[in-house]
């Protein structure tokens, strides 16, 4: 094979390594922090159901490492924010919380926010993480 070959093939394998296309497997030790409520990552939540249910994240691994201590929520319709709720104990809705969800009207969105959570982990136990990202779902009835 010339070298002009050799450093086209090169330049190729590079650029889709770089784009994406090839991606590493996932390794067993990694996990990905995405939140989920009742199991509900995207999309439309019933606002009669899943009230007991809780806030976790997709990832089996990162569940079994972290429990979610505290959240917000943000209802809001036509795009404003009618109430700000906080949970600052747990990872289920507060009594508070269901009434207002309950009150809201169909189309309206829900916006989990400033989730925190603590390492189960032992030999981590107790170690605060606080998740940046947003979980919006829209209610439904």
């Amino acid at each position: 094979m010339c070298r002009t070959h050799i450093i086209l093939t090169l330049i190729f394998i590079g650029g889709i390594q770089s784009s994406g296309i090839c991606q590493q497997p996932h390794a067993k030790n990694s996990f990905y922090l995405r939140p989920c409520f009742a199991g509900i990552q995207k999309g439309f939540l019933p606002k009669y159901d899943h009230m007991e249910d809780s806030l976790a994240f997709t990832d089996s691994l990162a569940n079994d490492m972290f429990h979610v201590s505290s959240f917000k929520i943000a209802l809001a319709c036509n795009g404003n924010v009618v109430k700000y709720l906080e949970n600052k104990s747990g990872n289920k809705f507060t009594p508070e919380m269901k009434d207002a969800i309950r009150e809201m009207h169909p189309g309206c969105t829900i916006s989990f926010q400033g989730i925190k959570a603590i390492s189960v982990k032992k030999g981590f136990e107790g170690q605060h993480l606080e998740f940046p990202g947003i979980l919006k779902l829209t209610l439904k009835d």
